[in-house]
């Protein structure tokens, strides 16, 4: 509201009665928090808190109960010693795939090491160290005891055998390839453990004729063994890769086949050696396990495994 005064204007403002003073709008939130007239606390009763309390206890109960019965109902159909889905249902429809030591970084296929050079590549080293600690003698038992000794299975085991986990013998990889010359490291030659994902209750089958075997290993072949070849990728990586040494020659023995999750089981090993590898350039090598059963893919990664070696 304006009004003039000897020629000037001055303003005057006059309160709004809907807005209330500090002290009404105070005492108002004051009362939404506890109403001592009416017993409200937050705007509810004591009795209205107290049934929406259980009406959530009891809601919450019956969603708890609700999880724990169907996780009863799931556990009741898991067998703890073997897989549910096998066989062709599997992910992995019964073709193993092959991995590779060392491997100290997950994200990258690549061993690169110095010749001679023990600071540089005490990683890769220890990397193959801890995984062949579980292959030591003293640590390959179980709750009965030592596991079943094969040395004297040229064939298959027993089905009645199949129960127990064959002892792996470290001496089976040879002695060229140990940790006393730094797995061939040292020289410039490196050694590269390869193994066979373990698929459940899978059983390597030997080619039914000679006509089967596929040519790149006909001069090799073994039969009760899933046999194992290296190459590399492109005409380049052939030549400068050079020769390769496996130890064991055959390949993956059948007689520690098949994995039922028995008790101390070790997947079979082989080591792939490589004594003529051209220094200073990379090399990619793929490897590929055979066996009449065995689906060799490489986009899928199955079958086969690919990495890339470069010595300084």
């Amino acid at each position: 509201m304006a009004s003039t005064v000897s020629g000037s204007t001055a303003f005057t403002f006059q309160a709004d009665p809907d807005t209330g003073t500090f002290k009404r709008r105070f005492g108002d939130v004051s009362n939404f928090f506890f109403d001592s007239e009416n017993g409200k606390v937050l705007g509810k009763t004591f009795q209205q808190w107290l049934f929406g309390a259980l009406f959530y206890i009891a809601f919450y109960c019956c969603i708890v109960a609700l999880m724990l019965a169907c996780g009863a109902v799931v556990y009741q159909t898991l067998d703890w010693n073997m897989p549910r889905l096998t066989a062709q249902n599997s992910i992995l429809q019964l073709s193993p795939s092959l991995g590779f030591r060392p491997l100290p970084d997950s994200s990258t296929t690549l061993i690169r090491f110095i010749k001679g050079n023990k600071r540089q590549y005490s990683i890769l080293q220890d990397n193959l160290e801890a995984y062949l600690l579980f292959y030591e003698n003293q640590n390959q038992v179980t709750d009965t005891g030592a596991m079943v000794d094969c040395k004297t299975y040229n064939k298959r085991r027993p089905q009645l055998e199949w129960d127990k986990a064959c002892r792996f013998e470290l001496q089976d990889l040879g002695k060229k390839c140990i940790k006393q010359q730094d797995f061939g490291m040292r020289y410039g030659q490196p050694c590269v453990l390869l193994k066979l994902n373990r698929v459940f209750d899978w059983h390597p089958e030997n080619y039914h004729n000679d006509s089967d075997i596929p040519s790149e290993i006909k001069d090799t072949y073994l039969p009760y063994y899933v046999h194992l070849k290296c190459f590399g990728v492109t005409p380049a990586d052939e030549d400068n890769m050079g020769r390769i040494e496996y130890y064991p020659a055959g390949g993956f023995h059948f007689k520690y086949f098949p994995f039922r999750n028995q008790q101390g089981y070790r997947s079979p090993l082989v080591f792939v050696r490589f004594p003529s590898m051209s220094m200073h350039i990379l090399v990619m090598i793929e490897c590929r396990a055979y066996a009449r059963n065995i689906r060799q893919n490489s986009v899928e990664r199955v079958g086969t495994v690919r990495f890339e070696l470069l010595v300084d």
